[in-house]
């Protein structure tokens, strides 16, 4: 009945009721997140080695990325279909099995050919695999958590989310060796350059090997070797211990919903999809948020990349990675619990941590342009805060279009948001495949992306549908629970009553 699905329709107070297990059910969709995200970040944080040991270039380790993009693009509209229709169990069921399944392709073999395909595999499957962690934050949060503790869970979730890329990045650099060289001089040692040389902008072959010349030559290569298929079946194993986690306990919903708004109907995934694209305001604050989201996921996603040029070293860019990720999930979890003690001021908290943002990165560009003198301790700095606050300010971005979209579903939301995060992450992405296009591009690009989504924020009209719902019927109990009170006998009424 179409005024099941009117917001704008007279509620009768609805009495929600918590579960504990909410915080379980929180914890295992956390942990797909984090799962998830490290196994799309798995060649970045080692780009060096693994270009050695694969003899990849800049641009495929770029691509594994990408690939992972593309394909949760293609997907994520029929992937929310099948949470509508299957509920969030079996739906997430299917994805940790996808991942569980990619993680494993990429441990069959460490040869070139075959491991490259197989890397490709992985990232699609993975990147499908991400659809219901990606898009269904705030659908969890909303379906378990009550109104003071929304924000927080979705935090809580964006946390995994950044701990496993901030984690990704120093399990690679630590567990797996950067490469080292040797100079070798003379015609003998031609049999050991031919095995040794692993550089795909060098070709063997074409190349001249003259007696008494200087090549530089990896000495561990095997090592790396060994660290990099010690890495994929760590991830493998994660994947498996996760996916039997989820097959073995996580219902979709609770028996009784937590808050008023969680217990309405939600319109049809046909009229949802129609309700979405003629929401101006829902357009707005998705392009805001996924413009410099998509571009920042994918700017990280080779850092490593980026920051060589400026002299620092793949173990360096991996801790620089971590500390920006793990910045963004304390940031994010702060905002969120600040977000549900002062109600209704999120655009406000978006557009103070986007200028933050956008100040640092500018900083960060012209540190590495050389146009401010360079040094580690200002491109840290720099970094780690602008990452702190865009990291922190996706939780509020899903809970801020679920209010603009409601009553549509969660999951719908989150899958246009990261839809549209993911192309942006895709555009970026293939610039790589340009070539000679350098690394100089991709900061101010980010810096770019930053002040459009920064004027997008200002532009788009602030409403809280699902909130009011849950503040009306709070009111409705309090007055009320007042009116009894007010209305019932005291105890010396009573006992002269009674006598």
């Amino acid at each position: 009945m179409e005024e099941d699905n009117d917001p704008r329709a007279p509620l009768l107070p609805v009495e929600g009721r918590v579960y504990r297990r909410r915080w379980y059910i929180l914890m295992i969709f956390g942990m797909i997140n984090f799962l998830q995200n490290i196994v799309w970040n798995t060649w970045g944080p080692i780009a060096q080695s693994a270009e050695v040991v694969f003899e990849w270039t800049d641009s495929q380790i770029g691509q594994f990325a990408n690939m992972g993009n593309i394909a949760y693009l293609i997907t994520v509209f029929p992937v929310c279909y099948l949470i509508e229709k299957l509920g969030l169990r079996w739906s997430i069921v299917g994805c940790t099995l996808l991942i569980f399944i990619g993680t494993g392709l990429r441990c069959i073999t460490y040869e070139k050919e075959a491991a490259t395909w197989l890397s490709y595999t992985c990232a699609v499957l993975n990147g499908i695999g991400g659809v219901v962690p990606f898009a269904g934050p705030s659908l969890v949060a909303n379906t378990w958590f009550p109104l003071n503790e929304r924000a927080t869970a979705t935090a809580i979730t964006s946390v995994f989310m950044y701990l496993g890329i901030g984690i990704s990045f120093i399990i690679g650099s630590e567990l797996v060796a950067s490469p080292e060289y040797k100079n070798s001089t003379g015609a003998n040692n031609i049999s050991d350059i031919h095995h040794n040389l692993r550089f795909s902008s060098l070709n063997v072959q074409s190349t001249p090997l003259i007696e008494n010349s200087t090549v530089d030559v990896v000495t561990n290569f095997d090592s790396m070797r060994k660290d990099i298929m010690i890495l994929l079946y760590s991830e493998c194993g994660l994947a498996g211990v996760i996916f039997l986690m989820c097959l073995v306990y996580l219902p979709s919903k609770p028996p009784t919903p937590p808050s008023a708004s969680a217990s309405i109907q939600r319109t049809n995934y046909k009229e949802a999809l129609g309700s979405v694209a003629r929401n101006y305001a829902l357009i707005l604050l998705c392009l805001a948020s996924a413009i410099p989201n998509g571009v920042f996921g994918s700017w990280q996603a080779v850092l490593d990349v980026l920051l060589d040029p400026i002299g620092l070293n793949q173990k360096e860019a991996g801790w620089l990675g971590f500390y920006m990720t793990v910045a963004g999930g304390v940031s994010g979890l702060l905002v969120g619990r600040f977000s549900d003690i002062f109600l209704k001021n999120t655009k406000f908290f978006l557009i103070l941590m986007y200028g933050g943002s956008t100040l640092s990165y500018v900083w960060f560009s012209l540190v590495s342009a050389g146009v401010i003198s360079p040094s580690k301790v200002q491109i840290y700095i720099s970094t780690i805060i602008g990452g702190m606050l865009i990291n922190g300010s996706l939780p509020l971005v899903f809970e801020m279009g679920s209010e603009l979209a409601f009553p549509v579903s969660e999951a719908i939301v989150g899958g246009l948001l990261t839809c549209l995060i993911n192309l942006s992450g895709i555009i970026f992405l293939l610039v790589l495949l340009i070539p000679n296009i350098g690394t100089s591009w991709m900061s101010w690009s980010l810096v770019g992306s930053l002040v459009l989504g920064f004027v997008f924020l200002f532009l788009f009209p602030a409403r809280y549908s699902r909130t009011d719902i849950d503040i009306q019927v709070q009111v409705q109990d309090d007055s009320e629970n007042a009116e009894n009170k007010a209305t019932k006998p005291s105890v010396t009424e009573r006992t002269t009553i009674y006598n």
